[in-house]
């Protein structure tokens, strides 16, 4: 059985749990490869009712995207596991400027845009959109409350695969993956 935080756990302090485990200070380890740990949609979904909001507040609709595989990272500045695997998504969305593939992080802090820039600035992001998700919404169209999780969707907006954790993005096996699934 998987624990689900309450609300009232993440209120009072439990919001690591959300991020699954960590490693302790100092540890190196190198978290696995984004393909050897997708799982398959099952069943597909239409992530379509998913909402996104830009930097400006204004609503990033899916089907703008269309045609495009989407790898849509679920995400937190508080979030240490989503910290430390944003520079490899970036490298990843960098390398993949000539393909049908977006790398699309969508943030869930509460301190909205703002964080994401500031974060984005302190660690020298410049290659990721900034997008805004709210948790209600995930759950009600994906299910999904665990934070990082990275959801593949295909040209039609369609949940086909899933990365649950902390992942290497910018391999050369998940980056071939990505690019076939295009």
């Amino acid at each position: 059985m998987i624990w689900r935080p309450s609300r009232r756990a993440v209120l009072a302090g439990g919001v690591a749990a959300l991020a699954g485990p960590t490693r302790a200070a100092g540890d190196t380890a190198v978290p696995p490869a984004a393909v050897t740990q997708r799982r398959p949609a099952i069943p597909r979904r239409d992530a379509s009712g998913l909402h996104l909001e830009d930097e400006t507040g204004a609503p990033v609709p899916l089907a703008r995207f269309a045609g495009e595989v989407l790898v849509v990272n679920l995400w937190a500045t508080w979030c240490l596991p989503c910290r430390r695997e944003m520079p490899s998504l970036a490298r990843l969305a960098a390398a993949l400027e000539d393909a049908p593939v977006r790398v699309l992080p969508l943030s869930f802090d509460r301190g909205g845009a703002a964080t994401v820039l500031r974060f984005y600035r302190d660690i020298g992001v410049t290659t990721l959109p900034v997008l805004i998700g709210d948790g209600q919404n995930l759950k009600a169209a994906l299910g999904i409350r665990r934070l990082p999780t990275t959801l593949i969707l295909d040209g039609a907006a369609h949940h086909i695969a899933t990365v649950g954790g902390e992942a290497v993005w910018d391999d050369p096996q998940t980056e071939t993956w990505l690019r076939g699934l295009a």
